[in-house]
């Protein structure tokens, strides 16, 4: 397994043709091939990109996030948005030219768009397509990255019925492979001036692939998540 990366050229906001860049800067493309792409150049193709003199960026959080967590001991309040824990719901101002650069508008159906794009001019017939972002966890310094949406992969590896070295079945476990991915493909295209934003992995073990939509097989509902002790009181009533 490899992951290589594709550099381009700067993605200016507050809008930029990510396809053009693309078309320019990917070297060609294999079956079985993932390609993981920042959100940041996705948010700017989609020209989701506001001038920092003109938002308040307390609101533009409040709109943004799923819900807030506030913190009595600092000001910056811990969000959750696009299910994961998201520094200022994603908002970010690094490499923006003064602007925010929000999240991407439905990740998911740009993830498909991508696919089907990819997949056309490449003539390919396995192909996953993942938009990264990075967040910091609990109980850990620095940021790691994490898969906000993808297309044409299944997400996780189900190890359930299966023994392991000395014959015991497996009865829960399964494996992240997405975000996985995601964090391996975030070391490669750096956080700052490396203006890697997109990276492809290539020859993933136990990877399949596939026509459907597997958000449903990843992402756990606010209210049946395994750690909801930690944020339930913060999660809006319907």
């Amino acid at each position: 397994m490899e992951f290589i990366p594709v550099k381009t050229r700067v993605l200016l906001p507050p809008q930029d043709d990510l396809y053009a860049v693309l078309r320019e800067a990917l070297p060609p493309l294999q079956n079985g091939d993932v390609i993981l792409i920042s959100s940041k150049v996705v948010a700017i193709h989609q020209g989701r990109c506001l001038k920092i003199a003109d938002v308040d960026k307390g609101a533009l959080i409040a709109a943004s996030a799923d819900f807030i967590i506030h913190r009595e001991y600092t000001k910056a309040p811990l969000t959750v948005t696009h299910h994961a824990f998201l520094g200022a719901a994603g908002i970010d101002e690094s490499n923006g030219a003064g602007h925010y650069i929000l999240l991407p508008e439905d990740s998911f159906s740009f993830a498909e768009k991508m696919y089907h794009y990819l997949q056309t001019q490449y003539g390919l017939t396995e192909l996953g397509v993942i938009i990264t972002d990075s967040h910091s966890a609990p109980f850990r310094y620095g940021a790691t990255g994490v898969a906000l949406a993808w297309w044409g992969i299944n997400p996780m590896e189900d190890h359930r019925g299966r023994t392991d070295l000395f014959g015991r079945e497996i009865q829960y476990e399964r494996s992240n492979l997405v975000d996985g991915l995601a964090a391996g493909a975030v070391v490669v295209s750096g956080e700052v001036d490396e203006c890697i934003p997109v990276v492809i992995a290539r020859g993933v073990p136990r990877l399949t692939f596939t026509t459907e939509n597997t958000k449903e097989q990843l992402l756990v509902p606010y209210q049946e998540d395994y750690f909801r002790v930690l944020f339930e009181k913060f999660i809006p009533k319907d």
